[in-house]
């Protein structure tokens, strides 16, 4: 094991960086892939189990195999996905899967295929194929169990991360339908980040008693622990969201709810120099829209993954809570790229560009930030903390300049569209889907993009105090100056 985890964080000289993974029958207990590095000749073996009990919260009593192999489908994407090493500016990474399900030839047929291995290219930058094999071994104890119907009708089923969005937006929504029942689904191979989730379901659950249910479904590496992980996971949003399908469709549901900010799901770049995947697509719209046509296809039947909060800022989500005396509620929350797990220091950095943005949301929404950085409350890092921080004030100044250029639509657009192609891409594929005319599309963006920027020009100066250098302090105490008066005519 040694020796192989070794040579896998050597760096390899070929052009293409080739890696096949041969899954066996993905189990509760004893699961395995076989993890061949081609470019470099080395093979390992790796535990690999799902914790899927829950899923008997459903409203069949059998549970349908197409289902149980699209469980499978995400836990061999994310294992492989954490296996194979990847560097975002390399884009030679090819993975074969070889993975044994219950129906084969659906997930072997065209164009499901196609649509899959497209999707995991555009959220990995990868190259992927799969070869499904027919699965000889009994399902799992979930999918031998007959059980009563449990669920009550009418529910919308979420995907739930314990963040400030998915706590703001579930709030939102049990507002907004107060008789609606709410199923979380939670899922990933971190015990932290399933402890935060049940605090903060657990916190939601005392509020408002008898309507929201929170399903894990957690994924188990084993035998793992010198073999190097890649820390580079862009395919989480695809697992997360795959089996939250399933999850929706196990109970009785044909949409599955996302709740995340419009700023954070299209997640345009700060800088010129980014490209591709120097941001995480996840929960982009277009990623939303491909997973949908991928369940679609293997279920035969229309599914729709939808963010529901998708033309709304952080801070627009976090209004209810701060309507309703319940700021409090955000502390419990985790919005950090990259979280800590020193015990002596906080686990958020504070200065990466998700910690920023939850600042500057709970700044904008008048809620108290309670939260715990290393930046301010621990030890200032080596590195300059300001440097995303700086990097997102030059995103705004262009979106200033850009919605600045004019008061009509139409010329508002054709200057962001420029600067940001992708835009136009989001309009022309999803706002069909979105219910909306591309020009009702186009307005509800520039309003959300124009909304954000003037959130900025109130709470700018109270963000920068923590990441500016020492040497600014003159500087910062004017900025704060600023915005106690510009605070006041906010309020």
């Amino acid at each position: 094991m040694n020796d192989a985890s070794s040579s896998i964080n050597k760096p390899d000289e070929c052009d293409r960086r080739e890696y096949t993974l041969r899954f066996g029958p993905i189990l509760n207990h004893n699961g395995s892939v076989q993890f061949l590095n081609r470019s470099i000749g080395k093979e390992l073996t790796v535990g690999l189990n799902i914790v899927d009990q829950e899923f008997q919260y459903r409203v069949q009593a059998e549970f349908p195999a197409i289902v149980a192999d699209l469980v499978d489908l995400a836990v061999a994407i994310h294992a492989s996905e954490r296996l194979a090493p990847q560097n975002l500016s390399e884009k030679s990474r090819h993975l074969h899967i070889v993975l044994p399900v219950r129906h084969p030839e659906l997930l072997s047929a065209e164009p499901f295929r196609s649509k899959l291995e497209d999707l995991l290219e555009w959220t990995t930058g990868s190259e992927w194929a799969f070869e499904f094999q027919k699965r000889t071994v009994s399902g799992r104890i979930v999918e031998r169990q007959q059980i009563l119907p449990m669920v009550p009708e009418g529910c919308e089923v979420a995907l739930w991360s314990g963040g400030l969005d998915a706590l703001a937006g579930l709030y939102t929504r049990m507002k907004m339908y107060p008789e609606r029942p709410f199923v979380l689904f939670g899922s990933g191979s971190n015990d932290s980040t399933y402890a935060r989730q049940k605090q903060v379901a657990k916190k939601v659950q005392s509020i408002f008693p008898n309507r929201c249910h929170l399903v894990l479904a957690p994924i188990r590496l084993n035998d793992s622990r010198e073999v190097p992980k890649n820390k580079i996971t862009r395919a989480r949003g695809v697992v997360f969201t795959l089996l939250g399908a399933a999850c929706a469709y196990l109970l009785g549901r044909r949409i599955l709810s996302v709740y995340e900010n419009g700023i954070g799901a299209i997640n345009l770049p700060y800088r010129a120099s980014a490209v591709g995947l120097d941001h995480s697509r996840s929960v982009h719209p277009l990623t939303l829209l491909m997973v949908s046509e991928v369940v679609s296809e293997l279920f035969g039947e229309k599914f729709q993954v939808k963010n529901l909060f998708l033309f709304s800022t952080k801070a627009e989500m976090c209004q209810a809570l701060a309507t309703d005396g319940k700021s409090d509620l955000a502390s419990l929350t985790i919005s950090c790229d990259s979280p800590h797990r020193k015990p002596e220091q906080p686990t958020q950095c504070g200065y990466c560009s998700s910690c920023i943005l939850r600042k500057q949301a709970l700044a904008a929404a008048k809620i108290e930030d309670k939260s715990r950085y290393i930046l301010p409350h621990g030890e200032r890092p080596s590195e300059d903390p300001s440097l995303m921080f700086r990097h997102m004030l030059a995103q705004l100044s262009t979106f200033r300049r850009l919605l600045s250029t004019s008061n009509e639509i139409e010329i508002r657009w054709e200057a962001l569209r420029r600067k940001f192609p992708e835009l136009d891409d989001i309009v022309d594929r999803a706002s069909e889907v979105e219910g909306l005319s591309p020009v009702n599309m186009q307005s509800r963006l520039i309003r959300l993009y124009w909304t954000y920027v003037s959130e900025w020009d109130i709470v700018e100066a109270l963000v920068a105090g923590d990441l500016l250098a020492t040497d600014n302090k003159q500087q910062i105490s004017h900025k704060k100056s600023l915005y106690k008066v510009e605070r006041q005519r906010y309020d």
